[in-house]
């Protein structure tokens, strides 16, 4: 949490957009959640790279159009059918990866297939939750078969992203003591097991007063 994965992600899409004309869907588990999220967020950074104004944004089916025709598209995994009638995808990228199913990722993943274009890619972004979770199986376990030539692991931290406030950091690391499971995951970036989400920094005191 706190890392700028997500801003990380959404600025290498739009400019691999704007050196070539290309197609991008980006896409939550929930429609709903698009609109104050990754939508919200590449209009911001387009915004201050002051290009917003050189774009074709429709807010009734949330796509982007910028000045090369190079699209942004904006979905859902709730609406599958849709998603599987979207041709011609260069680029996806699945924001809180673990909320989806490995199945769903599946289904993504042959969706980017387009002959002639260089530097097909599929981006995950997420912060990590349990280890039975499909994304821990299939990338972190020891025992994962990962094709390393083409798969690439970012790992972040709040460490990384310089501009978050003291207050946010302050916050974070006083959960390594009220809520150590909680600093795994959200601070270090760490896959936990189930037996672990439960509070451990507790003890029996006699009753007072």
């Amino acid at each position: 949490a706190g890392s700028g994965k997500s801003v990380f992600v959404a600025q290498k899409l739009i400019i691999k957009a704007l050196r070539e004309k290309r197609r991008i869907l980006i896409t939550r588990k929930y429609a709903t959640t698009l609109k104050d999220s990754v939508f919200d967020l590449i209009i911001s950074i387009l915004k201050k790279w002051e290009i917003y104004k050189y774009c074709k944004v429709n807010l009734s089916n949330y796509t982007i159009t910028l000045s090369n025709e190079s699209v942004i598209l904006f979905k859902g995994l709730d609406d599958e059918e849709k998603i599987k009638s979207i041709l011609d995808i260069t680029d996806i990228w699945m924001e809180e990866a673990t909320e989806f199913t490995e199945d769903e990722f599946t289904q993504l993943d042959l969706r980017v297939r387009v002959p002639g274009y260089n530097s097909l890619q599929l981006f995950l972004s997420f912060n990590p939750v349990s280890k039975a979770n499909w994304v821990y199986k299939k990338w972190f376990d020891p025992t994962a078969e990962i094709d390393k030539e083409k798969t690439f692991i970012l790992h972040t931290t709040y460490k990384d992203n310089k501009y978050l406030p003291q207050e946010y950091i302050d916050s974070l690391k006083e959960k390594e003591r009220s809520n150590p499971t909680f600093y795994r995951i959200y601070a270090l970036g760490e896959f936990c097991s189930l037996d672990k989400l439960i509070y451990t920094n507790w003890e029996i005191q006699a009753p007072t007063g």
